[in-house]
């Protein structure tokens, strides 16, 4: 198993069933299936990240496994959203 580190540069959705996610890792081309709703969700561009994997036959790594750094999209998006909370929160 490979490991790799580096900072998030773009993500795409590139299939829906199954669901399949490119992402670009410094310079290193991604393709994420385990756990992509999960990563779509969370990671956005400019993240640090940390990955592990393989690297299959076209020269694209794939990976099991991931680790991100930072406020992930879902926290951003949580904190900024509009409704207020349920225990009484001053909105």
């Amino acid at each position: 198993m490979i490991t790799k580190q580096g900072q998030i540069k773009k993500i795409k959705l590139i299939a829906t069933n199954p669901p399949l996610v490119y992402f670009q890792l410094g310079e290193e081309h991604c393709l994420i299936a385990r756990h992509v709703l999960n990563f779509f969700s969370e990671a956005k561009p400019g993240m640090k990240a940390i990955i592990w994997g393989h690297v299959n036959a076209r020269g694209q790594f794939i990976v099991r496994g991931y680790r991100l750094f930072g406020k992930t999209q879902l926290m951003v998006d949580f904190e900024l959203s509009p409704y207020p909370s349920r225990n009484g929160g001053s909105h």
